[in-house]
């Protein structure tokens, strides 16, 4: 993986913390509020994919909110984010690697044009 899109993946793990404390209501379901939260801070994280790639950065971070959503509620992503970022990587990676991926091809496909 290049350099850049381990930024990407970064930006969903670095930024859980603010994630954290955003998200108010902590019970086991994921609100809609909770949703955007998360999608909206890996966008504004992302700085600069976000610039070149605007629309494809919006789909990766709804697309690894969904993954997120559907793996885990949302109390069991707030104790992950609590987690040191290697043991965040480790739970949180393969659950959106293909978004990731299909991410990472539209980039290269895009970059060819």
């Amino acid at each position: 993986m290049s350099g850049k899109h381990w930024i990407i993946v970064l930006i969903i793990l670095i930024s859980s913390y603010a994630i954290y404390n955003g998200i108010k209501d902590k019970n086991q379901r994921w609100t809609a509020e909770s949703a955007k939260i998360l999608t909206n801070k890996c966008v504004s994280d992302s700085k600069e994919m976000a610039e070149n790639y605007p629309e494809l950065t919006n789909e990766y971070c709804k697309c690894s909110t969904e993954k997120i959503q559907a793996e885990f509620t949302q109390s069991e992503y707030i104790e992950i984010t609590k987690m040191s970022i290697e043991n965040q990587t480790k739970k949180l990676l393969p659950v959106f690697q293909s978004c990731l991926t299909e991410y990472q091809s539209k980039i290269k496909t895009k970059n060819q044009e």
